[in-house]
């Protein structure tokens, strides 16, 4: 059984999770990849190949295993930059990003390649430790390692024409907090070599972590956890010594605590609901809050899209490119008029055509009300910088803007059904249950993004552009009406 450095960051995260995967894979034989997941490894293998041509001499290992191994020491030999240079000793196995050798220095530097914008160091994603397991490993193979760094996306970044890869890649030489790692790690290398010859474990170290920290076999490992819990109890995260305290006593349900009076604000408006089995609402608050909203009421969402590659001028990786939004417009007559806009075909300018439509379809006057504003902010943030001759209509939206989320995320309305989200996926089915993402072909934002993606291509055949369009105006269009009921269950209160 070979223990690969994936492997060995899993470990650090979840050591029973690892185990499983190991011992029983037959757990996630049915558990696919999400469109977002897919993503974030297209996005790597994206950056790691642009990475690979600031370094035009070097040689990719292409073969596997034994047979990898066997070819990196021929193309050491010759001192040549090698991607995906392969190493086992003992049970550990790796192939490293880039290994070029450093003739000043008389050894080897280890560059880990990472679609990411800045150095991470928080499990499960800790690429000191990443590194420190692939210096470990190769030094055990007689390589001297004279340097270890991460080569990351420069956050500071805007294309221009075509990517510049120079520009778009920042090395963060890391060689002193590796060093300094490495007695840590071997140690967690021998712990997880052992751990992976026992018997399997009960439960798992997840059970001390939030709902949205939990591993993919969580439910697996502790069958004795209710599907609503202690864990998802509003930001129990910064609240672990409670957590921990409730596990240890096993007060698992959130009517298990004993002490419901430490709990803060959200929490105990959640547990005093979940205890009546009914919502606590403050109409007062709702009532004054929907009060200061100025007709049209202008319900509004954009869909937003990324890359670690960035695809179109003026933007860099990862930055949201608003591609559509949806519109409901409610008069004070209470009538509703659809507008929205949608990108098809990228061209010049990316997103001045989208301004230019939303100053005709938008009323600076009325509210604009939006779920998680924060968002659209950001977004027309953004968009005033690339426009700056549309900054103030751009400002004077934000300034109307009314995030209609505040609602349950302040606790004016709490729900147990809710399970102490504020999320519109799970406030829609409680308030408006004939409302259903499920029945769309586009149901979460990752697929809108993902899906239009694939509407840009040229490749794309035209009747699969006019689903996909389709789709997408679908689902914008529901996230907007969904707001337009729930707005109305609100004030029918």
């Amino acid at each position: 059984m070979l223990i690969t450095k994936t492997d060995y960051l899993e470990y650090t995260f979840c050591r029973k999770n690892l185990w499983l995967r190991k011992h029983k894979p037959e757990l996630f034989v049915d558990v696919e990849f999400s469109d977002f997941e897919k993503k974030i490894i297209e996005d790597g293998n994206l950056a790691e190949a642009a990475c690979r041509l600031l370094y035009p001499e070097g040689v990719l290992v292409e073969s596997h295993h034994g047979q990898a191994v066997i070819d990196t020491k021929k193309v050491m030999e010759e001192k040549k930059t090698i991607f995906q240079a392969t190493f086992q000793e003992d049970v550990f196995y790796l192939r490293a990003d880039i290994l070029c050798f450093n003739v000043e220095l008389g050894g080897w530097e280890l560059w880990e390649v990472k679609a990411t914008n800045e150095v991470k160091r928080k499990v499960p994603h800790h690429h000191v430790n990443d590194l420190a397991f692939q210096k470990i490993v190769i030094e055990a193979c007689g390589v001297k390692v004279v340097k270890t760094g991460v080569i990351h996306l420069n956050r500071e970044y805007r294309k221009n024409g075509k990517v510049v890869n120079c520009e778009l890649f920042i090395e963060s030489d890391l060689t002193g907090e590796v060093t300094a790692a490495e007695e840590q790690v071997k140690g967690e290398m021998m712990q997880m070599k052992e751990c992976l010859t026992l018997p399997e474990e009960k439960g798992c170290a997840c059970v001390y972590e939030g709902r949205s920290n939990h591993c993919s076999t969580f439910a697996y490992s502790n069958p004795e956890v209710p599907e609503y819990s202690v864990h998802n109890f509003n930001r129990i995260g910064m609240s672990k010594k409670k957590l921990i305290d409730w596990v240890d006593r096993g007060e698992l349900a959130l009517t298990d605590i004993h002490n419901p009076e430490d709990l803060n604000a959200a929490q105990k408006l959640q547990y005093e609901s979940y205890v009546l089995g009914k919502a606590i609402i403050d109409y007062g608050a709702i009532k004054e809050a929907l009060g200061g909203l100025v007709f049209p009421l202008q319900f509004f969402d954009y869909e937003g899209y990324s890359s670690a590659i960035p695809m179109f001028d003026g933007f860099g990786a990862y930055e949201q490119i608003p591609f559509q939004y949806s519109l409901h417009i409610m008069g004070a007559d209470g009538e509703i008029e659809h507008r929205e806009f949608l990108i098809t075909e990228p061209e010049g300018d990316l997103t001045l055509p989208l301004i230019e439509r939303m100053k005709l379809d938008l009323d600076p006057n009325g509210t604009v009300i939006s779920w998680y504003s924060s968002y659209e902010k950001q977004r027309n943030d953004k968009l005033a910088e690339l426009h700056p001759e549309h900054a103030s209509f751009l400002k004077e939206i934000n300034d109307k803007m009314f995030d209609l989320m505040t609602i349950f995320s302040d606790g004016y309305y709490v729900d147990p059904a809710f399970k102490g989200s504020a999320s519109i996926k799970k406030v829609l089915p409680v308030l408006v249950p004939e409302l259903n993402y499920s029945v769309m072909n586009i149901s979460k934002g990752d697929q809108a993004s993902e899906r239009w993606e694939k509407l840009i291509l040229a490749s794309t055949s035209a009747s699969d552009k006019e689903k996909i369009k389709r789709d997408l105006l679908d689902y914008c269009a529901l996230d907007t009406w969904a707001m337009v009921e729930i707005y109305r269950v609100l004030k029918g209160l």
